[in-house]
């Protein structure tokens, strides 16, 4: 024992009395900490959002965007819009998407991705029934760094996640949303009252629609009469020279007018009651012309004025046809335009009578003449008066509510075409049709009729749903329908996006990557650092003044005091430094010092075992420890995902045991884990004493040998 404390206080001696030797003590004692340090500060948080932000990665939006429902809609946009927010990757937005690929060739981008021309029209593909997955191409450089790709690889599988999930839970929203009358059914238990009022609606609108083309078409059936009768007094004028050409004027004024009013007016009902005017008006003129002057009011025929009462009579059917189709279009007459149709009727009835009063005047002197003659023109004002008015009273009271019927008869239409799955083309030749209701007169009679059959059929299918609908709120599906309606859209949309709660509680939590790669820095430092002093301080004993006999165990322990010493020392700065420098989590600071120092004197020893036994052989073989216990041990990738050999090899590397223990340490304990590997590092320790003291006797002719072979060469040291 005398003679290992004589060669350790010379070693000091001789250590402390060179100046050279005292720096490169300090040199080996302050190099591995640097090296610890360092790694640590490289790798504190390379995964948060202040590091990935500067990594840039190409987005770039051919999306050409859909129409649904009248509504644009560019999914691509919104996508790059809302990435325009996240600051977790340098998100670049080049022009086109071949800048974006060279960029990513280049090396200007770690990755690019490329929303397909077509992105939202397949998004929305399902709806027509030909299903087609929209494409975001993803390009990567796996060249330009190892880690780079892995961190975009995972940005790339969440920007799939974000659009799937935002449009399933638009989807879901969207459906809920649009069974709202259902849902406000659900709080008074009547949704299946709620579902057949909306039907029979539905079904009362279908019959309104068949009733307003029934009205149209009666209404060419009358123009058809009072054009037959138009004709009827023309031949009827022909023959009576001095009149022919004011009447063949009057018809012409009466048809321009009936064309203004087409375009003035804006529907039917109005162009047949402003043509009854039309037609007042021309009977007026023909009955001028009739008797122009003192002589001829007793010339006139009775033939002539029988032909003006027949177009009164055809005006006067006309008349009370129309309101007959006001009544069948399921519109009810107001009281002012009931009272003001009665008062037209009245005086077509005394247009009647002062016709037939005409008549027998006629043939008597001019004074009778000239008196019925003033009494018809003036009741024809009176009765064109009248006409005005009810025209004036319809357009404020009665075109309004034809007008909202129509409407409610087109959302039928429509609703009655999305439940029953009818072809666009056909509903919108009927829709187009009501929306231009006012001009119905233009499709003619087949096409009128044709439209009628295609709602008969229409309303025909409604009713077999309706039958089926019957009694549906006794189902069980309806029950569980109305509790999923009753629940918030929003919530429903959400759950269904991410049905799982996922709770995360963090089981000896680790706040930075940096304090989580600290353990395997820190032993790697240290063995480094044994590493280092094996390469430089001798670990032979030369004779040694007043020493005599000594012992092979003596100088193995005698020169290792130093090697422990230096290492203690190496460890005591990395470790201080790591937790007042650098700042790691630590929740045992005193155990992660007293692991390392244990990992410090097995770690020397091993490395000054094998250089003492086998020399420069020992050396290169410490090297090559290091190397497969920097890949085998775990310190970065789980050991199991690691190659078949070294998981065989984990367990008899040193390094797994001083990691595992400094992890303890630093993120909390387990049990007696700690303990446990520390007591490996023991046998570590016993290995390391065997080859020091056992197996360095045997090597050392043939170390000898070898110095003498190296030597030889003037090369090697």
């Amino acid at each position: 024992m005398s003679n290992i404390i004589r060669i350790f206080l010379s070693d000091v001696k001789r250590l402390s009395t060179n100046v050279v030797a005292v720096v490169v003590i300090i040199g080996l004692s302050v190099i591995p900490c640097l090296y610890a340090w360092f790694n640590i500060l490289s790798n504190w948080a390379p995964y948060d959002t202040s590091a990935t932000g500067h990594l840039s990665v190409a987005v770039v939006s051919m999306d050409r965007g859909v129409e649904i429902g009248g509504t644009k809609a560019n999914i691509g946009n919104i996508i790059c819009k809302n990435l325009k927010q996240n600051k977790s990757i340098g998100w670049k937005f080049p022009k086109s998407d071949y800048d974006a690929v060279e960029g990513v060739k280049s090396g200007t981008y770690y990755a690019a991705f490329v929303i397909d021309r077509d992105f939202s029209k397949d998004m929305v593909s399902f709806i027509g029934g030909d299903i087609t997955h929209p494409q975001i191409v993803y390009y990567e450089n796996d060249k330009k760094n190892a880690i780079a790709p892995k961190i975009t690889g995972k940005v790339k599988t969440a920007i799939a996640q974000e659009v799937n999930r935002s449009f399933v839970s638009t989807l879901t929203k969207g459906f809920l949303t649009v069974t709202g009358d259902l849902q406000g059914a659900v709080s008074d238990a009547d949704a299946g009252n709620v579902v057949n009022q909306r039907l029979t609606t539905m079904d009362s609108d279908l019959s309104t629609c068949v009733s307003i083309i029934d009205t149209y078409i009666s209404f060419i059936d009358t123009s058809s009469k009072v054009m037959k009768a138009a004709k009827e007094i023309s031949h009827e004028a022909d023959r009576i020279k001095d009149s022919m050409s004011s009447v063949s004027k009057s018809a012409t004024t009466a048809v321009k007018s009936a064309g203004k009013t087409v375009d003035t007016a804006g529907d039917m009902i109005t162009i047949n009651i402003n043509r009854l005017a039309s037609e007042l008006d021309s009977m007026e003129r023909t009955m001028d012309d009739y008797f122009t002057d003192a002589q001829k009011r007793v010339a006139v025929t009775n033939a002539q004025i029988e032909s003006l009462k027949a177009v009164m009579e055809s005006t006067k059917a006309s008349f009370k046809t129309i309101r007959k189709q006001i009544a069948s279009s399921g519109i009810s007459e107001t009281e002012m335009v009931k009272k003001t149709g009665d008062a037209v009727e009245g005086d077509f009835d005394a247009l009647d009578q002062d016709l037939t009063a005409l008549q027998k005047a006629n043939t008597k002197t001019d004074k009778d003449a000239e008196k019925e003659y003033k009494q018809v023109k003036a009741d024809i004002r009176v009765c064109r008066k009248d006409i005005q008015k009810l025209s004036d009273a319809y357009q404020n009271t009665v075109a309004p509510q034809l007008s909202r019927s129509m409407d409610s008869v087109k959302k039928s239409v429509e609703d009655v075409r999305d439940m029953l799955g009818y072809s666009d083309s056909s509903i919108s030749e009927l829709t187009g049709m009501l929306s231009s209701y006012p001009d119905m007169m233009t499709l003619g009679k087949d096409q009128l009729k044709k439209s009628r059959g295609k709602v008969l059929k229409m309303q025909g299918e409604l009713h077999r749903i309706m039958d089926k609908n019957a009694g549906i709120e006794e189902s069980e599906q309806y029950r569980m329908l109305m509790r999923l309606l009753s629940t918030s859209p929003e919530k429903v949309a959400e759950f269904i996006t991410s049905p799982i709660d996922l709770q995360v509680h963090a089981i000896f939590p680790v706040k930075n990557n940096g304090s989580a790669m600290a353990p395997f820095y820190i032993v790697l430092s240290i063995w480094v650092g044994s590493l280092i002093l094996v390469a430089i301080i001798h670990t032979k004993v030369k004779p040694i003044p007043g020493i005599e006999h000594m012992r092979s165990y003596q100088e193995y322990f005698g020169r290792y005091i130093v090697f422990f010493l230096v290492g203690q020392i190496q460890t005591l700065i990395t470790v201080l430094g790591a937790l007042l420098y650098v700042r790691i989590q630590c929740e045992h600071p005193f155990m992660l010092w007293l692991a390392m120092s244990l990992t410090s004197l097995t770690y020397t020893l091993l490395l000054y075992s094998l250089a003492y036994a086998l020399e420069a052989v020992g050396e290169a073989i410490a090297v090559v420890l290091m190397v497969i216990q920097v890949a085998g041990s775990g310190g970065t990738f789980p050991i199991e995902v690691l190659p078949v050999e070294y998981q065989k090899l984990y367990e008899y590397m040193p390094f797994a045991y001083s990691i595992n223990a400094a992890r303890e340490a630093v993120a909390g304990t387990y049990r007696r884990e700690y303990v446990t590997y520390l007591s490996e590092l023991g046998v570590v320790i016993a290995v390391a004493l065997v080859i020091g003291l056992v197996i360095s006797i045997p090597c050392k002719k043939m170390n000898l040998r070898i110095k003498k072979s190296t030597e030889k060469t003037d090369l090697i040291l």
